[in-house]
């Protein structure tokens, strides 16, 4: 039986979407995303509960814990038999994608990746033009990450090939199924089998489609929610949109913040966090959470 049977009568993904929950504001958190391929089976804790080594993964860990914001997922991808993948994406104004080719696990824990973060000269070869579109899949985490997840997946991945990955999880069950778009840092969701064509189509294109898109992962919650309401309120779709110059918490419900746009107007956004309707977090959750909703004021 899983998690699903036992406490929901719906997938919390569509009760989630049945509540009217906004997607605005909720990415996960990351300025820095790590991405290794592993193609067994995925447990609960991917990374931590995988076969690799565990001198191998606390290396690594060892090197995560001193850089700001990082983040490692496991990824995968059907029926590849070459070398192992190894992605590192750094976001920021000029966003970085490395890709590496590894012959064993053992070679990931000789990566300096502080160095990698850095943009350091003897890594220069490994910068990367492809962008990434990462699909959660996990359904070990919430049964909706394989309801979901998996269709679209094999939809974007028949359309796209090598730029589509599985995914461990990245957070949101309930918006699932989860995209997270590499190195843009633009994560989306409540992707389906019928409209994942459409906005894989237009992240690997350039744009930002705003009716799916969560926020970008390098921000706080309330700045990925006002970027996201003043491009709806401007009608900017193009994926290089307002850039945070400054933003902070006037109290516990306030945010403001001020963005520049590329033809060089400023705009001073305020946003006011306000709780929804209660909902389960997680298909496994006996208890609901009442939903964020942040509002431009």
């Amino acid at each position: 039986m899983t998690a699903l049977d036992e406490t929901l009568a719906i997938p919390c993904s569509l009760e989630s979407e049945q509540a009217g929950e906004s997607l605005a504001g909720t990415a996960p958190r990351a300025q820095v995303w790590f991405a290794l391929e592993y193609r067994e089976r995925w447990e609960h804790k991917a990374w931590e509960q995988s076969s690799i080594d565990a001198a191998i993964r606390q290396a690594v860990d060892a090197q995560l814990a001193g850089i700001a914001g990082a983040r490692l997922l496991l990824i995968k991808q059907k029926d590849r038999a070459a070398h192992l993948r190894f992605f590192a994406a750094v976001l920021g104004e000029q966003p970085a994608l490395y890709t590496f080719e590894l012959s064993s696990y053992a070679e990931l824990a000789e990566l300096d990746l502080t160095a990698i973060v850095a943009g350091a000269p003897q890594y220069a070869a490994q910068r990367s033009q492809q962008p990434l579109l990462l699909v959660c899949t996990n359904g070990q985490r919430d049964a909706c990450c394989v309801l979901h997840g998996i269709g679209v997946y094999n939809r974007l991945q028949r359309e796209f090939g090598d730029a589509v990955w599985e995914s461990s999880h990245l957070g949101g069950h309930r918006y699932a199924a989860n995209l997270l778009a590499l190195p843009s840092g633009r994560a989306y969701g409540r992707l389906r089998a019928d409209n994942a064509l459409a906005v894989g189509a237009a992240v690997m294109a350039g744009a930002l489609p705003l009716a799916y898109c969560r926020g970008y992962t390098a921000w706080e919650p309330a700045a990925q929610a006002a970027e996201l309401l003043l491009r709806q309120r401007l009608q900017l779709s193009t994926a290089v949109g307002p850039r945070l110059l400054a933003g902070a918490a006037l109290d516990e419900a306030r945010w403001q913040g001020e963005f520049a746009l590329a033809d060089g107007s400023r705009h001073r956004v305020s946003v006011v966090r306000e709780l929804g309707a209660p909902v389960h977090a997680s298909c496994g959750d006996a208890k609901t959470t009442p939903t964020v909703e942040f509002r431009l004021v």
